[in-house]
């Protein structure tokens, strides 16, 4: 092992004296190897969260045993996302049929502007995956996406307003480990374990 930087040495010691740390720094410039340095100055486990696979598997050989080095999904699925194992990989649907099962089957006007069942489906499951890649707790108007031809601030919170009863219809539906409308992925087990 190499001599700490003056950086190192000072997050060895915010470690050892149990504060909070934050690592920020570019990629290469020794984050790793600094988390490396902090796990061998403790009996404590660990664990790494990385962001995808083969990166966890490079980690894992950089650390001693006592880190686990898994991926944030690996980590979400083991903990929450096994539950929903049978809804996972379920064939594609279109979003109008995922909208149709949610209760959206007729067109809305917001100005001169009719939004199809298509369009409205296809915000709601946008809405949901925005949603899901957020830190917040519940769905929100504000995860509702723009639609371009809805310029004007009013008729953005009217697309809200019609769209967002059918967005919480769909991440209730999304709850349920066995059987649901709309199509499960990766992300959504995440954002289940991350709300634990």
């Amino acid at each position: 092992m190499h001599t700490p930087t003056d950086e190192q040495v000072h997050a060895i010691d915010t470690f050892r004296d149990g504060h909070h740390l934050v690592l920020q720094a570019g990629a290469g410039t020794g984050k790793t190897s600094t988390l490396g340095m902090l796990a061998a100055s403790t009996a404590r486990r660990g664990r790494y969260l990385a962001f995808n696979k083969d990166i966890a598997n490079d980690a894992a050989g950089r650390f001693s045993r006592s880190v686990l080095c898994k991926t944030a999904h690996a980590t979400a699925y083991a903990a929450v996302g096994y539950r929903f194992a049978r809804r996972l990989n379920s064939p594609r649907r279109p979003a109008w049929r995922i909208g149709q099962a949610l209760g959206i089957t007729s067109p809305v006007r917001i100005g001169v502007h009719e939004i199809s069942p298509r369009v409205q489906s296809q915000t709601v499951l946008s809405t949901v995956a925005r949603f899901c890649q957020s830190a917040d707790r519940f769905p929100a108007p504000h995860h509702v996406p723009m639609l371009r031809r809805l310029g004007a601030p009013d008729e953005r919170a009217q697309l809200a307003e019609i769209v967002m009863p059918f967005v919480e219809k769909a991440w209730k539906d999304l709850q349920n480990p066995e059987d649901g409308a709309v199509r499960f992925d990766h992300d959504h087990y995440l954002k289940l374990w991350a709300l634990t």
